[in-house]
């Protein structure tokens, strides 16, 4: 099979710059990083005018001004974490967990990005159109997949459209972070022809717009995030932090699913238990029912049973590794 000579992501995003561009056996490693952190992305040839890209984001953002090249379609999907962009109206965007998003680049214009969590954790595909669409028809004929008909489907108006995770579409891509290394290259074929199939047959009402919110709910999200992040062991609820933000409940409970991919209530109780686990391991000299009791939890036993539920084992177990890390004995 042809494999592309060139990497599209390089004529694509016309203008990035890299830190550094690695060649190695099997793909090729982009490194970027500036004073919010670092990201990579390890690239990989599939066919002619198809890239596959695995990208991993510390960082607050990545960035650059550029200019998308005209006929490339970008299909991203997040596994982890989130990815934000602000429209040219000033709204924000987002791209959360488990959502697929395709993109025609020569159409779509952001004005910034960043990542909200700055942690990140995705997958893109680059198709050319034009040089993809001549190997799909050599190798896959059968297929009766038409590129063309596809991005004037899923983007009409040149417009970005995203699909919320559903078990169809997590059941192709998730293979696609877990392939054996010896069966990589023509799995990920495999797999990605799965996925144009399937996008082959998606229809406009099964995609939106991607989710975007005004700046006042946004900056109140924000806000409302890291009041959570600076108070754990304080039980708020939706309907306090709205008021408090002057933002309506339901347009803070979207927002904040967007950013976090969790639910408020969720988001608080499992950074409630992370934190206690923090303060157990500073202060291993705590009595469970001590913590429990800064946690919130007016039952010991349910304080553990949640406590295992997010950090794996319970407190007292957690309580004991230390200990014996400390070389004392728990008394």
């Amino acid at each position: 099979m042809e494999i592309n000579k060139t990497a599209i992501i390089e004529t694509a995003y016309d203008g990035f710059v890299f830190s550094e561009m690695i060649q190695l056996d099997d793909c090729k490693l982009y490194r970027f990083h500036n004073e919010t952190g670092t990201g990579q992305m390890r690239y990989y040839n599939l066919l002619e005018g198809i890239q596959l890209s695995y990208n991993e984001l510390n960082m607050e953002s990545s960035y650059q001004k550029i200019e998308p090249r005209n006929g490339i379609l970008q299909i991203d999907h997040c596994s982890e974490g989130c990815y934000e962009y602000t429209l040219e109206n000033d709204e924000h965007a987002f791209l959360g967990k488990g959502d697929l998003s395709i993109v025609d680049l020569g159409q779509v214009l952001f004005k910034d990005s960043c990542v909200p969590m700055k942690k990140y954790v995705g997958l893109s595909l680059f198709i050319d159109i034009d040089s993809a669409q001549k190997s799909i028809d050599k190798y896959f004929p059968y297929g009766n997949i038409n590129l063309l008909k596809l991005r004037d489907g899923l983007c009409k108006n040149g417009a970005a459209l995203i699909i919320r995770s559903r078990h169809e579409i997590n059941h192709i891509i998730n293979e696609l972070y877990k392939i054996d290394e010896r069966v990589k290259l023509p799995y990920s074929i495999i797999k990605t022809i799965e996925l144009l199939l399937f996008l082959s047959l998606i229809e406009s009402k099964d995609t939106e717009q991607f989710p975007s919110f005004s700046e006042p709910v946004y900056k109140a999200t924000q806000e409302c995030y890291k009041m959570i992040m600076k108070n754990p062991f304080e039980w708020l609820t939706v309907k306090d932090l709205a008021i408090k933000f002057s933002v309506s409940e339901s347009s803070l409970k979207n927002c904040f699913q967007c950013i976090s991919g969790q639910s408020i209530g969720s988001f608080m109780r499992k950074n409630r238990i992370k934190e206690s686990a923090a303060l157990l391991i500073r202060k291993p000299h705590l009595s469970i029912g001590e913590l429990a009791e800064i946690s919130g939890y007016e039952s010991q036993s349910k304080f553990s049973k949640a406590f295992k539920n997010i950090m794996g084992r319970t407190p007292s177990e957690l309580k004991k590794e230390q200990f014996t890390f400390l070389g004392q004995k728990i008394t």
